[in-house]
């Protein structure tokens, strides 16, 4: 029992602080609506019901998103979708919902954070202050206060950056240990994934030049990538397959990129919260000091961390680069978003600074002092975002951020009663939001003109406010209906989307030719009396025989695991 104490109590005290963090939220059960809230509520609430009614659809929307037939979730990490859909129905309601995740997603971080500093041999009690400081950052607490996906696979990089640490202590690439959080980082969040993959080159290369074995580690490292490649065949092939055969309408762009880079202070740009700018400012000043007696492990995990703090920052040439190559707005839109990496690679520099003693026991009680202020600002900190997310719940608007949302009912109340609801749609019907991505626009899209089609304005018309009375349903094979009555036989236009592989029946006939909106809404010629139109997805055998891939890459994996698990338990014994 104190065998088990002893091992445990460090991952217990990430527990219970990450449930004081929360306490404001659990102890008066509400719900923190914020930026990106309705957006993946939407994703989540699509795969729930998908799951709980037996109705699959893996590519169309035929529940969330105004069950419009838009692809999301094949889009946008599909496994995180149905992992948050499963505990969606398990926890009942959106309240015990986020509370379950968010707490899951704090411990999470927290316990591999507090792994990657144990094997950084940094000391138990400050691998707990590296853990507390990370799982407590604006990075990690994006997912609990605004629902932002970059917090969620924040949570997961220390697991990843683990396996980059092994190429430079241990010389040599373990390839299920690279290869299973690379797959599951690719399943939650593309972005951090690429950015978490960046990050392992340099020590890929040091590895590479300092082990005995070159060739083997090269070949673990192929290896590590085709199994990644297996396990997420559904991921990257379905992106490639939906971009190469529509105009996907790519996530908005940002025209000033520098507005979101990383400042330590200024105007119109992302400033480093000034706690966190301290713990910066000190670790520099210590590897620089001590750079001669600092061992060349540590000091690719500082310079690396220090290399992404520069991309990340208003020191990097972003708008210059952007002028020249503009697709650079689509696809890394906020460059602070490389601060992920910065900050699990610093806070763990940190913890190897507050690690070492001086020889002169005073500046060591300083030392104490100081460390026990920053975790305890970080800490207050972050309880006051969750405390501000509930203030905004009981507040009139009942959300913190309400760019691009919109109010279907002006009881406020019934919006919170929605929240408690078994009927998990409920709430999604009472608050909508916008957002057109990956919608299949019918026309180029450039970072110059992608303002001047109003995708935003125009889903809103064309979707959630569309006047038609349709009646939407799902039938046994996961097909969308909809049907309306019609006194003439004029052309309608319905509140639903089609991508190129969306298959048309209408009236019972299969039909190809069908009027598109700029953003893809469908036009029909409707008949006197009852029409029906059913909308599935039917991709091409290339598609589909790269989902069986995943499929069967993951029972092979899951077998293995337990095969490897049950053959350690019979030698224990």
């Amino acid at each position: 029992m104190q065998k088990a104490i002893k091992k445990l109590w460090p991952y217990l005290l990430i527990s219970l602080v990450a449930i004081l963090i929360l306490l404001p939220q659990i102890v008066t059960g509400s719900y923190i609506l914020g930026v990106d809230s309705i957006f993946h509520m939407n994703r989540f609430y699509e795969a729930a019901m998908q799951i709980k009614t037996g109705h699959f659809s893996y590519f169309l929307s035929i529940y969330g998103y105004q069950q419009s037939g838009r692809i999301i979730n094949a889009l946008y990490g599909p496994l995180a979708a149905y992992f948050n859909g499963l505990l969606l129905i398990i926890a009942g309601n959106w309240v015990r919902f986020q509370i379950l995740s968010s707490l899951a997603v704090m411990i999470i971080g927290g316990s591999l954070m507090y792994h990657l500093a144990i094997r950084t041999r940094i000391s138990k009690i400050y691998s707990l202050v590296v853990a507390i400081v990370y799982m407590l950052s604006y990075i990690v607490m994006g997912w609990i206060v605004g629902n932002q996906f970059t917090g969620l696979a924040a949570a997961l990089l220390p697991w990843l950056l683990n396996a980059g640490f092994d190429m430079v202590d241990y010389k040599k690439i373990n390839v299920l240990r690279l290869a299973i959080p690379m797959t599951f980082m690719l399943q939650t969040h593309i972005m951090t994934s690429l950015i978490g993959a960046l990050a392992l080159i340099p020590f890929f290369i040091v590895g590479y030049l300092e082990t005995d074995n070159r060739r083997k580690m090269l070949l673990n490292a192929i290896y590590s990538v085709l199994i990644t490649l297996c396990l997420t065949a559904n991921v990257w092939y379905g992106m490639i397959q939906i971009d190469f055969t529509n105009h996907a309408l790519p996530v908005a762009p940002q025209l000033d990129m520098n507005s979101d880079s990383i400042a330590f202070f200024g105007h119109n740009v992302f400033v480093l919260p000034s706690i966190y700018s301290l713990i910066l400012i000190l670790t520099i000043i210590y590897f620089v000091y001590n750079w001669k007696k600092i061992s060349t492990y540590r000091r690719i995990i500082f310079v690396t961390g220090i290399l992404f703090f520069w991309i990340s920052s208003t020191f990097f040439p972003w708008q210059f680069l952007d002028d020249r190559f503009p697709s650079i707005s689509y696809l890394i839109q906020m460059p602070r978003r490389f601060t992920v990496i910065t900050f699990v690679l610093l806070i763990i520099c940190f913890g190897v600074m507050i690690n070492d003693s001086f020889k002169n026991k005073w500046l060591n009680y300083v030392k104490y002092l100081g460390t026990f202020v920053i975790v305890v600002l970080i800490a207050l900190n972050a309880a006051k975002s969750v405390q501000n997310g509930v203030k905004a719940y009981f507040s009139p608007e009942v959300v913190q951020n309400d760019y691009n949302l919109n109010y279907h009912t002006h009881d406020t109340d019934k919006i919170r009663r929605s929240l408690y609801d078994k009927d998990t749609g409920k709430v999604l019907k009472y608050l909508t939001k916008s957002t057109p991505d990956y919608l299949p626009v019918q026309y180029k899209v450039t970072p110059f003109n992608y303002f001047n089609y109003h995708p935003y304005g125009s889903y809103t018309e064309q979707i959630i406010d569309d006047s038609v009375s349709v009646k939407k349903h799902v039938n046994k094979a996961g097909h969308l209906i909809l049907t309306w009555h019609s006194n003439n036989n004029d052309k309608i236009q319905l509140p639903i989307v089609k991508y190129k592989d969306s298959n048309i029946i209408l009236n019972g006939k299969h039909i190809s030719d069908v009027s598109l909106t700029n953003i893809g809404s469908v036009i029909v010629n409707s008949k006197v009396g009852e029409n029906q139109l059913e909308i599935y997805y039917h991709g091409s055998k290339l598609l589909i025989m790269m989902l069986w891939v995943t499929v069967i890459s993951w029972i092979i994996l899951i077998s293995y695991t337990m095969y490897r698990y049950l053959y350690k338990l019979k030698k224990a014994l």
